[in-house]
């Protein structure tokens, strides 16, 4: 075999040498890199659903930890008391409140998971009698997260 090569002449050495290199990329790009990065879109899928996870399971905690007051306890809970208890429920870090009479209040939050919103302003409109007045949203840079200012009522 050596004797072979060394009786190629020079051209057709680097030839051989780039069709090497160029196999050897091609075999480390299908059996490497490919599932290499298949695998890493499928652990930050789990982890996008593991966070999910973690955001039900403090919710059922503070449920079970803080108990459910009863509807006459949650009639005389002012509606800003009202909002900032459930909002830390639903991991929702609220970034202001500002109440407006005794039945409405103007919420300003920011990079806040869309989906624990809907849920959170559900919640307030079936089990609190809130509802949105007026709501403004605008994404944010990350999937999923949105800033925006909320108008709630309460009936």
């Amino acid at each position: 075999m050596k004797a072979w090569f060394l009786s190629l002449q020079e051209r057709e050495r680097l030839i051989l040498f780039g069709g090497v290199a160029a196999a050897l990329l091609i075999v480390m790009w299908a059996f490497v890199l490919t599932p290499l990065g298949n695998e890493s879109a499928a652990l930050r899928e789990s982890v996008t659903q593991k966070q999910r996870l973690l955001i039900d399971l403090g919710r059922v905690e503070a449920m079970q930890l803080g108990g459910s007051p009863s509807p006459a306890q949650e009639a005389e809970l002012s509606l800003v008391v009202l909002v900032d208890r459930t909002a830390q429920s639903y991991g929702l870090a609220l970034r202001s409140t500002r109440p407006d009479g005794s039945d409405g209040i103007n919420v300003t939050f920011e990079a806040a998971s869309f989906d624990s919103l809907l849920d959170w302003l559900i919640t307030l409109e079936t089990t609190h009698g809130a509802t949105v007045e007026s709501a403004s949203f605008s994404g944010t840079r990350e999937p999923g997260l949105v800033n925006g200012q909320l108008f709630l009522r309460r009936s």
